[in-house]
């Protein structure tokens, strides 16, 4: 019975802006590591804006599935970029640096 009430809370508001933050971080930094027009602009914008409006995040504006979208935009971005290394990283990345 107790574990009903609590799967149907709505999650803190802190812990999505967390994996908000850790996605937008990631492909910012991503882009600073690969350098300036390997990951297009209008993507790292679209990012950096993210990044400026995480915190005016509140509980009512946040939606996880929203939330979901991103981390797996972060996650498809990532896999591109491991194929487009290929097995020799020629990125000069490790994967395990990133998110």
């Amino acid at each position: 019975m107790i574990f009903k009430l609590f799967r149907h809370q709505k999650p803190d508001s802190r812990y999505l802006r967390v994996r908000v933050e850790s996605c937008v971080d990631t492909v910012l930094e991503l882009n600073k590591r690969l350098g300036e027009g390997k990951i297009r602009i209008d993507i790292i914008r679209q990012f950096e804006k993210l990044k400026e409006s995480i915190r005016y995040l509140t509980d009512e504006s946040v939606d996880e599935k929203d939330i979901n979208k991103i981390e797996e935009a972060t996650n498809q971005l990532l896999a591109e970029l491991k194929v487009h290394c290929g097995k020799d990283n020629s990125c000069s990345l490790t994967m395990e640096q990133l998110h």
